[in-house]
């Protein structure tokens, strides 16, 4: 009978440890899975926000050459009315109009330049599109990734659940057939007892 206790005995702590164990492994897994996660998601938005602050950066760029361009246009249209009319005019005009020719060269070679800028921000602004769709698909595929981690994560889990069920039942058996065994040791050592001996009249 003591043998057989020891050896329930063991089964119980036995189950008991692994449970537990199993329950520890689960949680650490979870946890690794989470914070994977939840580091992979933040980067992507970190990411995301600082292109898209750079893309809108570079839009106002353009717009504002584009702005800066056409009123230097406008001033050259001015100043080409100017040239012509001082044309009519030469006698009544010849300073003005060599100024007006030096300033319509400098502005020229002024649209000139915002010209060239415009063109190398519209270059810039369609790498950072083309950069920003890029890594809006590597984000994409990096959540497929984590979710696809997160449903083994919790498939393992209920599986772990599961395993700790049975478990429980099987502690749960071997603690009522230590009950019974316990009871039969009991009945055991009372009718193991001598019987009281009749005392003397």
């Amino acid at each position: 009978m003591s043998a057989q206790d020891n050896d329930s005995g063991a089964r119980v702590e036995s189950a008991a440890s692994s449970t537990s164990a199993l329950k520890w492994v689960v949680i650490a897994i979870l946890a690794l899975v989470a914070m994977y996660g939840w580091q992979q998601k933040t980067s992507a938005e970190g990411e995301l926000t600082a292109m898209r602050g750079e893309v809108s950066s570079l839009r106002k760029a353009v717009d504002d050459a584009a702005e800066v361009r056409k009123s230097s246009q406008d001033e050259i249209d001015r100043l080409k009315a100017a040239v012509a009319d001082a044309l009519h005019q030469v006698d009544e005009g010849k300073a003005d109009v060599s100024t007006a020719m030096a300033k319509v060269s400098e502005l020229d070679n002024k649209a000139a330049g915002l010209a060239k800028d415009n063109d190398g921000l519209k270059a810039q602004l369609v790498g950072a599109a083309e950069e920003m769709k890029a890594k809006l698909a590597l984000a994409d595929d990096t959540t497929g990734k984590v979710k696809a981690e997160l449903d083994i994560a919790n498939k393992a889990k209920g599986d772990a659940e599961a395993a700790a069920s049975a478990l429980r039942g099987e502690i749960d058996s071997l603690k009522a057939q230590i009950a019974t065994l316990q009871r039969d040791l009991e009945a055991a050592k009372t009718a193991a007892q001598p019987a009281p001996a009749n005392p003397t009249p």
